[in-house]
């Protein structure tokens, strides 16, 4: 979702954390003094990840109209963006879910809106889901406790999390939950034309938390999760899990992001994606983004909290539960 950038995470021989990030804000200087159509048009070359919630985040925030099926092609990259997580960043790419149906998922929902095909693609994606990652329908999984899933299911996925469990890692990284809250654009606008805060964004004073377990810590599965290990790795790695089982329906309906004058807010699979954008005599005059990682990985936000005392293995494994968008390097003191 950064067009640009690389965290550098040290663990220190104290158990703290340290997290640098060289992201500039380069990207919304490109828009300054652009017409809105310029910037839409833009916007898509510039961010290679969650480019449509860039662009369905951009055009709230413009006062443009949405698109038709803007939201069904939110949804399609998130469920990619998911997977492409899942499948890479859980174990190296041993988790065994086919690339090719992942890769053209959102191209697909480009022809379904065109055809008036949405259902279907909803009902490939609940396929693929059953075949490679719950090993049942993705409705029948939100409907069970975790452990009940766990003890009948022998996909990759559910694999990975009996290495989890066996490795007694289910409690590792839990913190109190800081979760990012609803607020108005007057609110946060009034902070973000300062380019610093974009970088590290707090809500009076304290980091927050979006993502996954942000958006899944009340659904039932979760909720027991947190109550018996608290909320650690495994409840992290397993609200994405239900994050990516309610997407097949939510696909059929479909939900536009919030919109206020001058503002768009876009859940994305990585979290809550902010434009705040000023415009007058039809040009950009001012333009801020706030992606996901950056308030993820704050310097002393949630990820920072979560990997406090763990070892190299373990703070890998976290840092690929929280997701970010952009490359990173943990290093050891």
């Amino acid at each position: 979702m950064i067009a640009e950038g690389k965290l550098k995470i040290d663990l220190l021989a104290d158990g703290g954390v340290q997290i640098r990030s060289n992201r500039n804000t380069s990207v919304t200087s490109l828009l300054i003094g652009r017409t809105p159509d310029e910037a839409l048009e833009l916007l898509p070359a510039v961010y290679s990840l969650c480019a449509h919630a860039h662009v369905a985040a951009a055009r709230a925030a413009l006062g443009e109209a949405s698109c038709v099926g803007e939201d069904q092609m939110v949804l399609a990259e998130n469920a990619r963006e998911h997977l492409l997580r899942i499948m890479v960043g859980w174990t190296n790419g041993a988790i065994e879910i086919p690339a090719a149906p992942v890769m053209s998922l959102v191209g697909q929902m480009q022809e379904a809106l065109a055809g008036n095909g949405v259902a279907l693609v909803s009902d490939q994606l609940a396929k693929l889901l059953k075949a490679h990652v719950f090993g049942l329908d993705p409705q029948t999984f939100l409907q069970l406790e975790f452990d009940q899933w766990l003890a009948t299911e022998n996909t990759s996925v559910a694999r990975f999390f009996q290495k989890i469990i066996a490795s007694d890692w289910q409690a590792i990284g839990g913190i109190s939950p800081s979760f990012i809250p609803e607020f108005s654009m007057e609110q946060l606008s009034r902070q973000m034309v300062d380019e610093t805060y974009c970088l590290a964004p707090d809500w009076f004073g304290a980091p927050c938390e979006t993502g996954p377990l942000a958006r899944q810590n009340n659904h039932p599965m979760i909720a027991k999760l947190i109550c018996k290990y608290g909320n650690g790795l495994l409840a992290r790695l397993a609200a994405r899990l239900v994050d990516l089982a309610q997407i097949p329906l939510q696909m059929l309906a479909a939900n536009p992001g919030i919109q206020q004058e001058g503002m768009g807010v876009v859940e994305t699979a990585r979290g809550r994606l902010i434009h705040v954008a000023k415009v007058r005599d039809g040009a950009i005059k001012s333009y801020q983004i706030i992606a996901p990682t950056e308030w993820n990985f704050h310097p002393s936000g949630v990820a920072a909290q979560a990997l406090r005392g763990l070892n190299a293995p373990q703070a890998r494994v976290m840092i690929e539960a929280f997701d970010p968008c952009v490359d990173f390097e943990l290093r050891v003191a």
